[in-house]
């Protein structure tokens, strides 16, 4: 018996489509899932597991690459070479550990001469750290030169409390603008990249990348460099006073929006 046309081809169909779902269901999946946190708490780590922990936290999470260096003179921040040894020695009556931690946890005490106030506090967003983070990435830079003897006990127990790692560091600010037009603006009116490299907006290195600002910079930041540049200093090893002063002036306020909503997908 001759079956029909129509027939033929739906059966067709239905062997092609059987192959390709029998092929697509032999790859291994891969689920994906978010990092886990590192937590130390109660547990017993040696000082070479912390230390290495910690390595791991500057290159990734902690994001410290980006501005620091360790062996050469960093574009944005100063060379962490050593830094183990000359923290016990940059305050009287301070330890190279109680250096260290409040000046992750508060960059501002400690200014290095030379380095614009730009650093935001590791346990907040955008890096939000948390307890055991930042007790892991202390013992990494006490390393650097000196003794590692930092415990869970030095760091501050309101480390990372409601700023931290968790539900409240994965929300994100949403700054009222669009992104897309904000890069017309970059790309345009905005004359940005004429100074900043940006994702993928080559731009010219007169001043710092901007290719990850959202990762090391809080909102609040980016915001305040548009409006006022020479307030919020100058990023180290880039000429001053290049930056347009009157450059939030001279954009609308919805430009200004858009713009600030761009920066903020560059992570």
């Amino acid at each position: 018996m001759r079956l029909p046309i129509s027939l033929k081809v739906g059966i067709f169909s239905v062997a092609v489509m059987g192959g390709y779902t029998y092929f697509a269901n032999s790859i291994p999946q891969i689920e994906s899932t978010p990092p886990e946190e590192l937590s130390l708490e109660g547990g017993n780590v040696t000082p070479a597991q912390l230390v290495k922990a910690g390595e791991e936290i500057y290159k990734t999470k902690g994001t410290c690459e980006i501005c620091h260096k360790i062996g050469e003179k960093g574009t944005r921040a100063p060379d962490l070479a050593g830094v183990g040894a000359r923290a016990a020695k940059t305050k009287p009556g301070r330890s190279a550990k109680q250096y260290l931690i409040e000046s992750l946890i508060n960059p501002g005490a400690h200014i290095v001469e030379g380095y614009p106030p730009i650093m935001p506090a590791v346990d907040k967003p955008p890096i939000a750290l948390n307890r055991s983070e930042v007790w892991a990435l202390t013992a990494f830079l006490e390393s650097l030169g000196g003794t590692v003897d930092v415990t869970l006990n030095d760091i501050p127990a309101t480390v990372g409390a409601g700023g931290g790692g968790g539900a409240a560091a994965a929300a994100e600010v949403k700054i009222p603008g669009d992104a897309k037009l904000g890069k017309a603006v970059f790309l345009g009116k905005g004359t940005c990249m004429a100074c900043h490299k940006a994702g993928d907006i080559p731009g010219t290195p007169v001043g710092p990348d901007l290719s990850q600002i959202a990762k090391i910079q809080t909102p609040d930041y980016i915001m305040r460099k548009i409006l006022d540049p020479k307030g919020m200093g100058t990023v180290a090893n880039y000429p001053a006073g290049v930056m347009p002063q009157d450059l939030g002036t001279r954009l609308a306020a919805k430009e200004y929006v858009d713009l600030v909503a761009f920066l903020l997908t560059l992570k």
